[in-house]
């Protein structure tokens, strides 16, 4: 329940979205049809860029999933509700919209001709229109028929995706499950991520023997293959959770590192670690190489909290834009307060400047300046940050007490 509300929440509010004046309509990415020679048809998509898309050169990795009409929302929900916060990279999505009706041809009983359509139709169009990461980064999601489907492309059409999100998938025939049997041997080179998810009631998955002895042990040791049964859903409720997972795990290495103790952080490998992991990171995502600023955040915070001062003091010297970086002035007062706390009222002042000319209006900034002044007996300056302190906020009786004092 709690992941539908996201989705909702997601769809009203994405910044795709707007609304130009008070009862207008949200729309949220646009319909395009493309004339299919394969399939002698037009075939309507739903296309989402992300929301600087236009202002931007990066190339996105792209989610196309089947049933667009249904689920075309779940891979937005996801990029919205997370992307924000720096959780998950930006990419495209893209719907292929499918006729209820006509599914079991399609995904089935005609599936060459489905996949010489994402083959050599689809999938060329949406690279040479958009700027995409290409094969590098492109995910299939598909349900029911549709991931079964999926078993077909992960060994008809090995090269054309780099991940697979499968959930509740039907159709897995023996003819299916014998190709993707090779991609554990040396016959056909795979590296790619598959999701496989069921729910307790699909028996056709979760009791089928042979099914899963292919699907949960992968002999490569590169493969990224996961099977799991989502215990509370059902066979129609599995998409939404299981495309959550499985962009949550296929990008797993795109989210800030954040460890809550210095133990934690020695014990993943410190400061050569960190470094090892964003350059990985920004080459995977065409991004700045440095260690992320919330990374560096919980360090500092880290060492602060357990009250380690020469780690704090190098984590301040090493991250030499950390402070810009900050984008409260109550963690700089914080920090410079701990500065103040070990007797180095140069560095505690030097962080109160820099605070002030970010954040000129800041009470708390101007009050801490005061406590490092009255530490090095300049009282009278100290006297004067204390006055500019109350000027921004009046309802401060402990600075008026402390004025008073003078």
């Amino acid at each position: 329940m709690k992941l539908l509300i996201i989705v909702l929440a997601c769809c009203f509010l994405s910044i795709n979205s707007f609304a130009q004046e008070e009862d207008s309509e949200i729309t949220i990415g646009f319909n395009h049809t493309i004339k299919s020679l394969i399939l002698n048809q037009d075939r309507t998509i739903k296309i989402y860029l992300p929301n600087d898309y236009d202002v931007s050169e990066q190339s996105y990795p792209v989610l196309y999933v089947l049933d667009g009409q249904e689920y075309f929302m779940l891979g937005i929900a996801y990029k919205e509700m997370l992307a924000f916060r720096d959780k998950t990279p930006k990419f495209i999505v893209v719907g292929i919209n499918t006729d209820r009706q006509k599914r079991r041809v399609l995904f089935y009983e005609e599936s060459d001709s489905f996949l010489g359509f994402l083959e050599t139709e689809l999938v060329p169009y949406i690279d040479a229109t958009y700027r995409t990461k290409k094969e590098k980064e492109r995910i299939y999601f598909g349900w029911e028929m549709a991931a079964g489907l999926g078993f077909e492309v992960l060994t008809e059409k090995n090269n054309l995706f780099s991940a697979f999100i499968l959930a509740s998938p039907t159709h897995a025939t023996d003819e299916r499950m014998e190709k993707v049997k090779l991609l554990k041997s040396d016959a056909i080179e795979s590296n790619k991520f598959l999701l496989v998810t069921a729910a307790p009631e699909e028996h056709w998955i979760t009791q089928d023997s042979t099914f899963l002895s292919i699907i949960e042990q992968p002999i490569k040791t590169e493969q990224v293959w996961r099977y799991t049964v989502l215990d509370r859903e059902d066979h129609y409720t599995t998409p939404l959770k299981t495309i959550h997972e499985g962009l949550s795990d296929y990008f797993n290495d795109y989210k800030p590192i954040r460890l809550r103790s210095l133990k934690a952080y020695d014990q993943y490998g410190g400061l050569d670690a960190l470094r090892a992991y964003y350059k990985k990171r920004g080459e995977r995502y065409d991004l700045p190489t440095d260690i992320h600023k919330e990374t560096k955040h919980f360090l500092v915070y880290n060492a602060m909290n357990e009250d380690n001062y020469e780690r704090f003091d190098s984590y301040m010297e090493e991250f030499d834009d950390f402070l810009e970086l900050v984008s409260r002035d109550f963690w700089l007062d914080r920090f410079a307060s701990y500065y103040l706390k070990n007797d180095n009222a140069e560095e505690a002042l030097l962080i109160y400047d820099k605070g002030i000319s970010r954040f000129p209006n800041s009470a708390v900034l101007y009050e801490g300046k005061g406590d490092v002044y009255l530490a090095i007996s300049e009282r009278k300056k100290a006297k004067k940050a204390y006055e500019k302190s109350l000027e921004l906020d009046e309802d401060q009786p402990e600075i008026k007490a402390k004025i008073a004092s003078f």
